[in-house]
Order: structure tokens, then sequence, then C-alpha cells
């Protein structure tokens, strides 16, 4: 046994890691790779296009700070981005650009608002950079990714001051803190769909504030673009997710009241009456289409994270109910040819006919 230690200590010792060399001309990158650096251009794209305009109506120095230092990261981002599209000879993406924001249009969110989504939506996109650095195996799409995760941690920071100077960072709901270890006995520990339930766990109340604080988020954003948007079409759209998100908030909230815990701040009131765009409707309906589908991802995770039947019910049914709703706002960014198609599989049917 120990001839056998000493053999495999002599041969890792034998290999520097760090020497090994990789050319990357002969590294194609993979879908995956390809996949993480298409849907990171186009939220970035999205995300210079709303700072641009909360940029230039900021007038508080602080939260300028934040936006500011916010658009420069991106923008910064979609300049690397670019180089390496370059780099591996793909089509950069049409994405988003000047024609679709006016920041000589009125202001249509506070500056409050503007701060918290902007950490708001930060959160979502250092957890896909985490996935993103972990899924990619080139050198140079580690690197952008890493960097990326970085830049995302300093916006969040200097967001979470701010917020936190002035009183409005959203605090979550405090459960006492348990005296002792504890094993589950009670089989009963699941519960049952139609009541006689346990008090919900961390876990749960994690999940179920987090989705309500993303629905809360998203009603106000929904709300000030119902009251800009060009297109009929588009603002029903809208006001059928604002009755949507009314009713699954009065469900997501009912779990955390009937414990005598608090939901997170309803944000309505950070909508000013603007009714004059700063966006163009292609950015606006792309931008709640992408964010509900992730609410969607967040019912998912809470389902495979709840050991409570009623709970885990709940969420699958609001799941489908989301999933159908994100499918009608494809359907019409494609009814408008405003939907830029993903980078996807050779079609062999097509090129053996």
């Amino acid at each position: 046994m120990e001839n056998i230690q000493t053999t495999l200590q002599t041969n890792s010792e034998k290999v520097n890691f760090t020497e090994v060399d990789h050319n990357l001309e002969n590294l194609m990158p993979t879908a995956t790779e390809i996949c993480h650096l298409w849907s990171s251009y186009m939220a970035e794209c999205m995300s210079v296009a709303f700072l641009k305009h909360m940029v230039a109506k900021s007038k508080d120095p602080a939260f300028h700070k934040v936006l500011q230092f916010a658009l420069n990261t991106s923008s910064q981002r979609v300049d690397s981005m670019e180089n390496l599209f370059k780099v591996i000879l793909h089509p950069i993406p049409y994405g988003f650009g000047e024609e679709d924001v006016d920041i000589n249009a009125p202001q249509l969110f506070s500056e409050e608002f503007c701060v918290m989504y902007t950490r708001f939506t930060s959160k979502y996109i250092l957890i896909n950079y985490g996935f993103a650095f972990s899924d990619c195996t080139r050198s140079d799409f580690r690197q952008l990714f890493s960097g990326f995760i970085d830049g995302t941690k300093a916006v969040i920071a200097t967001a979470d001051n701010v917020l936190i100077a002035k009183g409005l960072l959203t605090k979550q709901p405090n459960i006492p803190v348990p005296k002792k270890t504890v094993f589950i006995n009670n089989k009963g520990y699941y519960g049952s769909i139609f009541g006689a339930n346990r008090p919900i766990n961390a876990i749960e109340i994690s999940n179920i504030f987090n989705i309500t604080t993303f629905k809360r988020n998203m009603r106000a954003l929904k709300l000030g673009f119902a009251q800009v948007v060009k297109s009929e079409k588009i603002r029903d759209y809208l006001i059928k997710g604002l009755h949507m998100a009314d009713k699954q908030l009065d469900i997501l909230v009912s779990f955390l009241h009937k414990e005598d815990l608090p939901g997170p701040e309803i944000l309505d009131f950070r909508v000013t009456d603007s009714i004059d765009s700063p966006y163009s409707d292609r950015l606006m309906l792309y931008h709640v289409t992408v964010m509900i589908g992730y609410i969607a991802q967040s019912y998912g995770h809470g389902i495979t994270n709840t050991a409570r039947q009623d709970i885990g019910s709940a969420f699958t049914r609001l799941m489908i109910e989301i999933m159908k709703y994100t499918k009608d706002g494809v359907e019409i960014l494609i009814e408008n040819n405003w939907f830029e198609q993903i980078p996807q599989a050779a079609d062999r049917q097509e090129l053996t006919h």
C-alpha cells in the first residue's frame, strides 16, 4: 500500500498542470459555451439600454453612482463579448441598441426602484455567470465569465451599501434560532395538500420570499411598461400579467402570513405617471418575457427544495401558468419579427433534401 502511494505521489509531481497549454484555434466552442455567450450578450445589451435612461434621469448622487457603475460594467461586457464572437468567427447578435432607448423621455421609475431593480437583476445575472463559468472549458470563455462574476459582485455590493444607508434594502423574515439539533421522526412531515401542515422551514421561507420579491419587482415593471407601450396587443398582454401576478402573490404571501411572517414591500408606488415611453416595445416585451421565464425557473427550484405538499403543489400550478404566459409573449415577439433566433444545431432534414 505504501509503495502504491509513493508511486502515485511521484507521478503527480511529474505533471505540472499549470504548464499544460492549449491552442484555442483547435478547440471549437461547445454548444453550452455559445449558449452562455449568446444569452449573456442579449442580457447585457438590454441592461445597457435600460441603464442609459436611468442614468440620464438620475439626480441623487448616491443613486447615480450605482447606476453609472452598472452601466459602465455592462457596456464593457458587451465590448468584451463582441471581441470573443469575432475570435470564434460567430456573427454578433443583433441584440438591442440606440434605437431601443430614448434618454430624453420622462422618468418612468423612481431612482429608488431603478437601483433596487438593478441590484435585483444583478443577483440573477450572478447566478447565470456562475453556471457559465462552471460549464465552459475554453480558457478564454472561463476568463471572460470569471471577470463578469467579479464585476457583478461589485455592482451588488455598491447597490447594497447605498440601499442600506438609505434604509431601502428589503429585509428577509427572521425565525427563532434553534436551541438544539432535532431529527424528524414523524412521517407526516410532508403534510397534506389540504392542510394540517407543520410550520414552514427556513428553506421554504427563503424560496417563497425570493419568488414573491421577484414578482413584486416584475409587477411594478409591467405596470410602468403598460402605461407607455404603444402596441395595444402588448398592453393587453402586460395587463393580463398584472392580474396573474396579483393572484399568484395572494397565494404565495398567504403561506408567509399564516406563520405571521412579512412579505416583501409593494413597489407599484415607485412607478411615475409618465405615458411617454423611454424604451422600444420590442425591448420591453423581450425583457418581460425573459424575466418571467426566470420566475418559472425559480418555481422549479422551489419544487425540488420544499418538503410540504401544499407548497410544492402550489409552485407546480403557478409554474405551469407562468410558462403558458411566457409562451404567449414569445408568440407576440415572433408575430412582430422581433424574436432573434438562438444558435441551434444543424438542420439535417434540410441539408439532406
